[in-house]
């Protein structure tokens, strides 16, 4: 799982840079269903996410929707730079 949200927060910074290049940035809507494939979590997950504040989200009715921006938005807040270089021995 963790190399998965690795993959998703490079996709996320690409499209940040394209995005500031004057290409506007893709905008992607999620349902829950593609949310919990994309993030490879299952719907109790995505729900705690949700009721904690964590991911954003739209709702119409008993749908959930995401936008690539929300989706961007929680993988960033998430991110965690790495404290120890690789030569160095602890």
């Amino acid at each position: 799982m963790l190399k998965r949200i690795l993959q998703l927060l490079e996709e996320s910074q690409e499209r940040s840079i394209s995005s500031s290049n004057g290409t506007p940035n893709e905008c992607r809507i999620y349902t829950n269903k593609e949310l919990m494939k994309i993030l490879g979590v299952e719907s109790r997950y995505l729900k705690n996410l949700r009721d904690n504040g964590y991911l954003s989200y739209s709702r119409h009715g008993d749908k959930y929707w995401y936008t690539q921006t929300d989706v961007d938005t929680f993988l960033q807040r998430f991110k965690y730079e790495a404290f120890a270089s690789m030569g160095e021995c602890i």
